[in-house]
């Protein structure tokens, strides 16, 4: 069994007996939503069509009031967290700074990225979008960013990411229906939505958004090509 469908086979009965978690609007030294490298497929690239198409789905599916992380131009792969959530965030802030100039180290190592998206999960607290990477590549880049970084690791210390992923939805209300959503979910675990490369990483923060489709939206703070030949 794969990490995905571990994944999966944990977060089903969760969700039956409605504990799945309920995500909020971040605030202050929120564990959740810090400042994050992140790769971002460009909102026009077919594959992000469809994730925004997929999340659409999703929330018809799983009820009103769940994070569309999914939707273009919010979707993303994490390379990692750096800080807890705070409110207000400059680029021109020391660590932010700090942040920016790991980045741009490990990315004149790097070259463009490519994954490609295989299908569907679930975990307790989202939709999830399985990616796996084309190369080595993606993995080193973690890492050279983690060393590039130096005590500005703290958050994630050791840990190692070990699957990347695209989250679709993000449950922050009840579901009125969990055996339709995990059957609907089921039903795309191999569900191929194709290949992007991203060429560029970047620098982000969250901040909370309503409306029609509500997210937690990305905002850049900095964006670093990735430039290794």
């Amino acid at each position: 069994m794969n990490k995905f469908d571990h994944l999966f086979a944990t977060a089903a009965p969760l969700i039956t007996a409605g504990r799945h978690s309920v995500d909020i609007p971040p605030t202050e030294n929120h564990p959740r939503w810090p400042v994050s490298a992140v790769l971002r497929p460009d909102p026009a690239d077919p594959v992000a069509l469809r994730l925004d198409a997929l999340t659409l789905e999703a929330a018809a599916v799983a009820g009103p009031g769940h994070y569309q992380t999914g939707q273009s131009g919010s979707a993303h792969l994490t390379v990692r967290a750096l800080e807890r959530h705070h409110e207000v965030v400059h680029p021109d802030e020391p660590r932010i700074q700090r942040y920016t100039e790991a980045l741009r180290a490990a990315a004149t190592e790097t070259p463009p990225l490519t994954f490609t998206v295989t299908g569907l999960t679930l975990t307790q607290g989202t939709v999830m979008a399985c990616a796996t990477a084309s190369s080595p590549h993606p993995d080193h880049f973690q890492k050279l960013y983690a060393d590039a970084l130096g005590p500005d690791a703290w958050l994630e210390g050791d840990t190692q990411r070990d699957i990347w992923y695209l989250n679709l939805l993000h449950f922050a209300a009840p579901i009125p229906s969990p055996t339709a959503l995990i059957n609907w979910v089921e039903a795309h675990r191999d569900h191929p939505l194709g290949q992007f490369t991203v060429d560029t990483t970047e620098l982000v923060r969250f901040r909370h958004t309503s409306g029609a489709r509500p997210h937690i939206r990305p905002e850049t703070l900095a964006t670093v090509a990735l430039i290794h030949d």
